[in-house]
């Protein structure tokens, strides 16, 4: 079976549309991370022996959109460091 000139054609352009479909993505530019404005909060916790207390302020934070970057446990008080 041969295939002729306009089967060929047909299945060139549909490779060649395939190709930059895959690779357009790639050479578009995306968001910089430092483009974003990113806020930090510092939360101290003064009582290491009530984890409900930690428990429901976390929650609380969460709700807010806060997510927990970091954490110090040093000496009292306890300090969270949250980024939103």
């Amino acid at each position: 079976m041969q295939i002729d000139r306009f089967t060929k054609a047909c299945l060139l352009a549909i490779v060649v549309l395939l190709t930059i479909l895959v690779v357009k993505p790639v050479f578009e530019p995306r968001d910089s991370y430092a483009a974003k404005k990113v806020q930090y909060k510092v939360v101290f916790l003064e009582e290491p022996s009530i984890e409900r207390h930690w428990e429901e302020k976390f929650q609380q934070y969460g709700n807010e959109g806060w997510e927990l970057a970091g954490f110090a446990l040093s000496n009292h008080p306890y300090i969270a460091i949250l980024k939103k």
